[in-house]
């Protein structure tokens, strides 16, 4: 096999990432074909490579499969040493200790790790294939669009990867002894998230465990300078709460799409995370709940102590803002947005995949042919020589190719008497779809998840029954209906949102004459000038009580004798009262000697409803809420007027029969758990 920094094509140094301007995109005529590979599809063993994806300063991943009988295949990541570096002990060793660590760790948010050898002078693992991209590309491509991650998306994704550092943190050996795994490295390349979203930590080439052979020099910095811990950065030993900090570091960016410790220079970042000042995340985006800023900046404490003790800690308190939504739900509804976000991405490497494939399969028919090397080892050295297939491959394949033939005749004869005998059922529609176009840009949300954003919302796969559909849009009115599909029926809706109305600012008032005199309470009017009285003005309210602002200058309150303008003037006044609407109106002062009253009516504010969520642990129960009975649990987002209310929960086959009074705030969502322990 020729090396690879022998080939003449020169394209080993480029990446193979689809939006690298090296790499082939699909004609410009919109033909679906892509340009020929950077990277010619080669045998690495019995893997062969069908794209390189990148290539570092130490080792280099190739896109690979494995092919076997039956048209068996499989796709992995090969991740293998550059030739050069096979001669350094040490870096070996730490590649060995990755592998160890790797394949140990089996977990589904984990990259699993398949095989581990040498072949001729390079190492590799093979690793399970992850079809997405890492968090790095997906918060680069928002940017390009000046979009931000929404925000429960960015809390899916850190609650994802504490399940995957708690598992690793807690991984114990088979003596049932703590290996004490810390990943060192936590950072927005090394997680990965496909584009049905699942999320998966890779990577584990620095990580720390007590199984390591190679130990890292004290005050030896290792993993990438802006995702390092206070401790870290300080080159201080390190544990797992390290990691809890790098993962607080990719959340805080997630929500504000802002780097967090990034600077001119390596070093000015180190002294930034040792400094570790941090403003709260609602400081760049206000959309952040102080919840949700509680949970950042203690995972971002300076003092690891300060910090979650363990990342299942961390993973709980983020699983509390998801509620009432689940991961499961949060993750449908983000693997829509990912597919709408990187759709060109996504149809450039299935056509890649499908060209390196073609190419592999060839390779693969072609094995027997080749003349391979005896040093070819992939646990040791090489002994005897290394036998191909059987010759009578081709005989296989051509009574393959025989039996195929037959099974295509037979196949269209029997289609045609069958045809002729019976028409086939047409197949029953099981989901249904909806359209919905917006006059501006807007988030459409389905039965309370993000639908998606933009002027033209598409989704099939809806299941039929009843939904309630929501768009908002920055600056506009919110629009929600409720409707119903059928199996096979298409909802579209036109939404036309209307602007919110903004308030006019009032004009400045006039200045007031210098000889105006100073406005008197109820029963204790200003004395009038010698010869003159002045003209006066009674307010009043009901209910009584209200402040009264004239020309936007304190009165006093209601009810009110004012005597502080000349006659003939125009004043504006306006009266306010806790839990009542404010109310503007216009008067002119009457003329010398006379008294005029002005009496309004207040409106009282009633408050917005609010909702709550009922659920009970481990079990289910009828809910009632002030003795109506509502439904099974767990109960979502079930509207109620602001004020207090009672909750009761009844499973009477398990004795279980509980109530709690709860105060609803307008406009407020509230949890409301119970425990089915009777006890």
């Amino acid at each position: 096999m020729t090396p690879p920094d022998a080939r003449a094509d020169g394209q080993e140094g480029r990446s193979a990432n689809p939006e690298d301007p090296a790499v082939g995109k699909g004609s410009p005529g919109g033909s679906g074909q892509p340009k020929p590979l950077a990277f010619t599809p080669d045998v690495f063993g019995k893997y062969f490579l069908l794209d390189k994806i990148a290539i570092g300063g130490m080792a280099e991943i190739f896109k690979a499969k494995t092919f076997s009988h039956g048209g068996f295949e499989k796709l992995l990541v090969i991740k293998r040493i550059l030739a050069h570096l096979s001669e350094s002990e040490e870096f070996v060793q730490m590649f060995m200790d990755e592998a160890k660590v790797s394949v140990k760790l089996q977990h589904a948010n984990i990259v699993q790790t398949y095989d581990f050898g040498r072949i001729q002078d390079n190492y590799f693992i093979a690793m399970e294939c992850v079809e997405g991209k890492d968090i790095k590309a997906l918060l680069r491509k928002l940017a390009r669009q000046r979009k931000l991650l929404p925000a429960e998306f960015a809390v899916y994704v850190a609650h994802e990867v504490c399940k995957a550092l708690d598992y690793a943190h807690r991984r114990v050996d088979e003596q049932g002894r703590r290996i004490n795994i810390v990943h060192r490295d936590v950072s927005p390349s090394n997680v990965l998230i496909s584009y049905e979203a699942d999320v998966k930590i890779t990577d584990f080439g620095i990580s720390k465990a007590a199984t390591n052979r190679y130990d890292t020099k004290a005050g030896v910095l290792k993993g990438k300078f802006e995702y390092m811990s206070p401790e870290q950065a300080s080159g201080q030993e390190v544990d797992h709460r390290s990691d809890i900090f790098s993962t607080g570091i990719i959340l805080y960016e997630c929500l504000t799409g802002r780097r967090l410790f990034k600077s001119s220079s390596e070093i000015r970042t180190l002294e930034a995370i040792k400094a570790c000042e941090v403003e709260p995340p609602s400081v760049l985006n206000p959309a952040i709940s102080p919840r949700l800023d509680e949970i950042v900046m203690r995972a971002l404490a300076r003092d690891p102590s300060a910090r979650y003790q363990e990342a299942q800690d961390f993973q709980n308190d983020l699983l509390e803002v998801l509620y009432p939504a689940t991961p499961d739900r949060t993750r449908q509804s983000l693997a829509y947005f990912l597919q709408l976000l990187f759709q060109e991405e996504m149809e450039d490497e299935r056509l890649r995949l499908e060209t390196g494939t073609r190419a592999a399969l060839e390779l693969y028919s072609r094995a027997e042919e080749l003349e391979l090397d005896e040093s070819w080892e992939e646990t040791g050295p090489a002994s005897g020589t290394l036998r191909t297939r059987s010759s009578r491959t081709p005989m296989y394949l051509a009574l393959a190719a025989l039996l195929i033939m037959l099974g295509i005749v037979g196949f269209l004869v029997f289609g045609m008497k069958t045809s002729q005998q019976q028409p086939l059922p047409p197949p029953q529609p099981l989901t249904a779809s909806i359209s919905v176009r917006v006059n501006v840009p807007a988030q459409v949300i389905l039965d309370g998840y993000l639908l998606g954003e933009g002027a033209l919302i598409d989704a099939s796969d809806v299941v039929p029954g009843q939904h309630n559909l929501k768009v908002v849009a920055e600056g506009y009115k919110p629009h929600e209906e409720p409707f119903n599909l059928a199996e096979g029926q298409r909802y579209s809706a036109k939404i036309v949102l209307e602007p919110q109305q903004v308030r006019e600012p009032e004009p400045p008032p006039a200045p007031r004459p210098a000889q105006v005199a100073a406005p008197a309470q109820e029963g204790q009017g200003t004395a009038d000038p010698p010869g003159q009285i002045t003209p006066r003005v009674r307010f009043t309210s009901s209910p009584s009580g209200a402040w009264v602002k004239i020309d936007g200058r304190n009165a006093g309150r209601t009810p009110l004798t004012w005597n502080g303008g000349p006659p003939g003037q125009k004043i504006s006044v306006e009266y306010s009262l806790d839990g009542y609407q404010t109310l503007s109106f216009g008067v002119e002062i009457p003329e010398q000697g006379e008294s005029i009253s002005r009496s309004r009516t207040l409106q009282k504010i009633e408050a917005p409803p609010g909702k709550i969520s009922v659920n009970v642990s481990q079990s289910w129960a009828w809910v009632f809420i002030d003795g109506v009975k509502i439904s099974e649990t767990p109960v979502y987002n079930h509207q109620l007027s602001a004020g207090q209310h009672q909750v009761r929960v009844v499973n009477e086959a398990l004795g279980l029969d509980q109530s709690k009074t709860i105060t609803v705030t307008g406009g407020e969502s509230k949890a409301v758990f119970f425990s089915n322990d009777t006890e």
